[in-house]
């Protein structure tokens, strides 16, 4: 097959992004264009090639043979042909995608990144947020913001920003009915109530082995879907939650939650990772956040004498 008879490039861009993504819907939302649109292409690209991409009903699609050995390559090529028109195109303006967890972005990215904004007002970041460790090879973005153990996937560049550092939560109210401060103890009147999150359920037994501090029954208490749901309620007393410093700093510092324990590190660091960290607008932000997680105020900054 010589180039002048391949298939259409959009049509090959239709089945490569819908392989992808595992869904025509969502490969219709990546390239802008309508469900019927990446149907109609996909169902030409196979009546050009001669064989069938895909099979099943379409709410699940699966991939054919031919699907699986063409869908990597195709993948592969795209990725080179982007990276080759960014060594050209390369600039300081335009959208960067930022992925995030989403905690993270509320309760620390959001509230800074105006100064990013001021400094680069051509760079317009898109925010998406994100509960696993992303594949960027795979993912729609070019940065993705984590906290990890070193467990970083292949073929990336990783900016460290701090250590995370965890530590228990409650408002002040909640601190003198029960205590805890003054006895430094969670058991001096009654078992203080523990607030949890679902996605680190445990986070008081893991904080209770590091420093030393018995928790009475770690994992009962409240559960609440998210760390951020977890926090909220921390805050309108509810009980007491187990924070990371970086996502709690501020409130600690305007005395809406004291920290009764402190915080300790617990092994896990806050990182940027990305695909080409010398792309200029990956290097802006790369720069700038470097700067801002520096500036970020410390726990000792803050701690009680």
């Amino acid at each position: 097959m010589n180039r002048s008879s391949l298939p259409p490039l959009n049509a090959i861009r239709a089945f490569e992004v819908t392989a992808r993504k595992g869904r025509m819907v969502d490969a219709a939302e990546e390239l802008n264009v309508t469900y019927g649109a990446i149907s109609k292409q996909i169902r030409h690209l196979e009546d050009v090639m001669g064989v069938r991409l895909f099979e099943g009903p379409r709410n699940r699609l699966q991939l054919t043979e031919a699907g699986v050995k063409l869908q990597p390559q195709l993948t592969a090529i795209f990725d080179q042909l982007e990276a080759s028109i960014a060594s050209v195109v390369d600039s300081e303006e335009g959208a960067l995608d930022v992925a995030c967890i989403g905690t993270f972005m509320m309760r620390w990215l959001l509230p800074r990144l105006y100064r990013f904004s001021a400094h680069y007002p051509k760079i317009d970041v898109r925010l998406s947020t994100i509960t696993n460790m992303p594949n960027l090879a795979n993912a729609a973005c070019d940065l993705a913001i984590v906290v990890g153990e070193d467990n970083w996937p292949p073929n990336v560049e990783v900016t460290p920003l701090f250590a995370e550092l965890v530590g228990p939560v409650m408002t002040p109210e909640l601190d003198a009915r029960f205590n805890v401060s003054k006895s430094g103890s969670l058991l001096s009147k009654k078992e203080v109530p523990l607030l949890h999150s679902l996605t680190r359920k445990s986070a008081w037994t893991d904080w209770s082995k590091v420093a030393g501090i018995e928790v009475p029954e770690a994992d009962k208490g409240t559960d609440l879907e998210h760390i951020y749901f977890m926090l909220e309620a921390a805050m309108g007393g509810l009980g007491a939650a187990i924070a990371p410093w970086a996502l709690v700093s501020e409130d600690i510092k305007t005395k809406r939650l004291i920290a009764p324990f402190g915080f300790v590190p617990n092994g896990q660091v806050y990182s940027v990772i990305s695909r080409d960290s010398m792309r200029k607008k990956n290097k802006a932000f790369l720069s700038w956040i470097k700067q801002e997680a520096i500036s970020s105020p410390l726990w000792s900054d803050v701690r009680p004498e």
